[in-house]
């Protein structure tokens, strides 16, 4: 496979996926959330923080499109660096490859964290002093994303 391939589809991977999983998180708190300020308005604040919080997924996967892009030469000018298909070229493309695979995948975490934030609304409409408890419960499901993040930017860096 040639180099480009590898690097087009890490960083679509990247993106798409945990883009995906947010729009999937985020409808799923949406819903709660909707509910919750049917019930009360006063829900409102509460259930838009614990809504937006799966959004951060697709933040990563939009990050890593950049700096794979960056690190290939796609982005920024200069051209693509790996274009001839030499061994190493191909070792450096797959690794751009695994790391917006990487962010991807941990980026599903958006998913249960959605379901984890709806939960959340619903406890914080009929008891707002949990709040900050279920602020956390729900950042907790973030946890896989930002290693998944880490980790990516470390196989980015190692080129």
């Amino acid at each position: 496979m040639e180099p480009i391939v590898y690097v087009a589809l890490g960083m679509a991977l990247g993106a798409g996926i945990a883009g995906a999983a947010s729009s999937f998180g985020v409808g799923i708190a949406g819903a709660a959330a909707a509910g919750a300020v049917a019930e009360d308005e006063k829900n409102f604040r509460n259930a838009l923080i614990l809504e937006g919080l799966p959004m951060t997924q697709s933040i990563y996967g939009l990050i890593t499109l950049f700096l794979i892009g960056m690190a290939a030469g796609i982005i920024g000018g200069g051209g693509f660096k790996f274009a001839e298909p030499t061994t190493q070229n191909i070792i450096k493309s797959a690794i751009l490859f695994g790391a917006g695979l990487l962010v991807g995948l941990t980026g599903l975490s958006a998913i249960p964290q959605g379901i984890i934030a709806s939960a959340g609304v619903g406890a914080v409409s009929k008891n707002p002093k949990t709040f900050t408890q279920n602020l956390i419960f729900a950042a907790m499901a973030e946890t896989m994303a930002i290693f998944g993040l880490v980790g990516a930017i470390i196989l980015i860096m190692s080129l």
